[in-house]
């Protein structure tokens, strides 16, 4: 007779959740109940929390996010309140009533940009003093035995953005520090409950760099917990309604999946008004699940009254629910409810496919301080304007490690706006190459970052100020004008490549070095990295340039739409396809959307797909693969 926790936990198979033999996708929302807030462990209202679950379900949401107030549950150091312990137990069974999945998140202290401390903590370091591991390695403990026995527990969530209690400790961890941190509290919980998943949630630093609570070093995980708002990124989003806000956050997913399945347990929008808010909610939700997020949870469920802590401080925090105050329903809950009842439904098993690009991004931090040989600027923005560019070019794409057996699985890998490139990865690139492969590499330092001879072709002649000999290029019938940050730029001659483009001062701008099998292009700009600027990306058709090199690698987009701003992505479940079409424009897109036979060839256009998208629109299109093989 089968376990019945067991049998209603959620497994991974192939890094996909299950739930009773059955792909699962988790699609829930964030909870504080309106009236309390972050004060409903001490002031309990066991009806209100069942109404509100109780329309959770209704509106086709399976899975609610709640936070596990340390201070509340542990007043006293070492001493686990019994009363709050019971009430967790009965907001779960609550959840299970409903049919809602539950991600209980663990020693919560930050919250809403403030500190709900336990006032005995007294400002210990959580990562590196010995007592308080033991304290949090106990809690965890605690908590996953109360709720070994609840077969509706998603997954344990360590700690919401627990970073930010302390940002200077956190940022001084090295990697190793958090591995052993991560695994010292997954460990608890899987001792406590054998059939726990474990992630632990942080924003977009994450990915961008900063600290070193990072996908690449989550092996202690089952998954990895991710929230991505528009408002606060780097990246110099135009609005809420742009075409960049709704392409950050399935980047994220996209660099995440790389290491662990990808939970987007925070997503939403602030600073706009409600058809704002559900049209970005619409775009953002379709193109994090076609990037491949194993579920997400919206911020938040309802508006607030209380007035308390952190709303006080942070007002703007009470007014970004999927309800009003009073319990209206906002536009952004109806199209949260048709996004979970088609990734439940029609979509329920379609996974992203192998993508033949592959682009590598490279290590967040150098691996020792280098002091003023360290290359000025950030990595962050060349990623994701590679990200933005091969998903105007509808080439399928994956971020990648440089490890040989990454590289590998892909015709073509790009190396946007390097700016440091160690002589092992050159080596295997080099191996890459040498094998059949394609590399296009943007250069983003004079040194660090810049080719050679061996792998590239091409040599360094010097450095200059003058940008306006290197003001732009032209290639694949585009004109490419380029900004150049206040820094050398490199002057490079051929040793072996051919130039394919060349600046006005006649110095090579594209060359191309055929080396064993395969080539790399080499392009002596950061093309990425200089689009960072608002409104930048629209001003030329930038992904001509991915589009072109990928080409003469002989690989051409499955799908594609003849506007850049509609995203069409393929997922598969078997033989059977789908591709999502997603117009991330803020403005109604009239296109067209082809299909490719084998060998590149387009379909006949009496056999395209003509749609009207509006605003943030998504269509889903069915197909199989021995009917349209892409």
């Amino acid at each position: 007779m089968a376990d019945p926790v067991s049998a209603g936990r959620c497994t991974l198979v192939d890094g996909v959740p299950h739930r009773d033999g059955r792909a699962f996708v988790s699609v829930g929302v964030n909870y504080h109940p309106s009236p309390t807030g972050c004060d409903y462990w001490r002031e309990w209202d066991g009806a209100r929390i069942d109404d509100d679950f109780r329309g959770m379900a209704a509106a086709g949401l399976n899975t609610v996010r709640f936070f596990v107030f340390w201070s509340d549950f542990e007043p006293k150091e070492g001493v686990h309140d019994p009363e709050p312990t019971g009430r967790l137990v009965e907001l779960v069974r609550t959840a299970a009533r409903h049919g809602l999945t539950c991600l209980p998140s663990l020693l919560t202290i930050w919250m809403n940009g403030q500190r709900f401390d336990p006032p005995w903590r007294e400002g210990r370091d959580l990562w590196r003093d010995a007592d308080l591991r033991e304290r949090q390695r106990a809690f965890v403990h605690h908590i996953a035995t109360e709720l070994r026995n609840e077969p509706n527990i998603l997954a344990y969530d360590l700690g919401d953005e627990i970073i930010h209690v302390d940002s200077a400790a956190s940022a001084a961890l090295g990697a190793d520090e958090v591995r052993d941190w991560w695994g010292m509290l997954a460990g608890a919980i899987r001792d406590a409950d054998p059939h726990a998943l474990v992630l632990q949630a942080n924003e977009a630093s994450a990915v961008l760099g900063g600290h070193a609570f990072r996908p690449e070093h989550a092996q202690p995980l089952d998954l990895v917990g991710l929230h991505g708002f528009p408002v606060w990124t780097p990246f110099h989003i135009e609005s809420v309604a742009a075409r960049k806000a709704t392409a950050f956050l399935p980047y994220l997913v996209r660099r995440g999946r790389a290491h662990r399945p990808v939970y987007v347990d925070e997503m939403g929008s602030y600073g706009c008004d409600e058809t704002t808010a559900a049209r970005y909610l619409r775009a953002a939700a379709h193109s994090a699940f076609a990037a491949g997020a194993v579920g997400t949870a919206v911020w938040c469920w309802q508006d607030f009254t209380t007035e308390r802590k952190p709303y006080a401080l942070r007002p703007n925090e009470r007014r970004v629910g999927l309800l009003t105050a009073d319990g209206r329903e906002k536009p952004a809950l109806a199209e949260y409810r048709a996004f979970a009842r088609r990734v439940t439904g029609e979509l329920a098993g379609f996974r992203p496919l192998p993508a033949p690009v592959g682009v590598l991004a490279p290590a967040a931090d150098p691996p020792e301080e280098a002091g003023y040989l360290t290359p000025d600027g950030s990595d962050a923005p060349a990623a994701f304007y590679a990200h933005l560019l091969l998903q105007q070019a509808h080439l399928p794409y994956e971020f990648t490690s440089c490890d040989a057996a990454d590289l590998a699985r892909h015709t073509l890998v790009i190396c946007p706006s390097a700016r440091r490139l160690s002589l092992p990865d050159r080596h295997r690139l080099a191996q890459y190459v040498a094998s059949g492969g394609t590399l296009l590499y943007s250069t983003g330092s004079l040194l660090d970052g810049a080719g050679d001879e061996e792998l590239f072709g091409i040599r360094v002649r010097d450095f200059t100020r003058a940008d306006g000999a290197h003001a732009d290029f032209t290639w694949a019938g585009v004109r490419f004008p380029l900004r150049w940050d206040p820094a050398p730029i490199p002057v490079i001659d051929t040793a072996g490549a051919q130039a394919l483009a060349a600046f006005t001062d006649g110095s090579p701008a594209l060359t191309r070095h055929h080396l064993g099998e395969g080539s790399a292009y080499y392009l002596n700009a950061p093309l990425e990295a200089q689009l960072n600027a608002p409104h930048r990306l629209t001003e030329v058709a930038w992904h001509r340039l991915y589009e072109a090199i990928a080409a003469e690698a002989g690989l051409h987009a499955p799908v594609t739409a003849d506007d850049p701003s509609v995203e069409t992505t393929v997922l598969a479940r078997g033989d059977e396809r789908c591709t999502v079409v997603i117009n991330h424009a803020p403005e109604p897109v009239d296109t067209v959307v082809r299909h490719r036979l084998p060998g590149g060839a387009a379909r006949s256009p009496a056999a395209a797909e003509r749609l009207r998208l509006e605003p943030k629109g998504v269509r889903l299109l069915f197909w199989r693969a021995a009917e349209r093989p892409a």
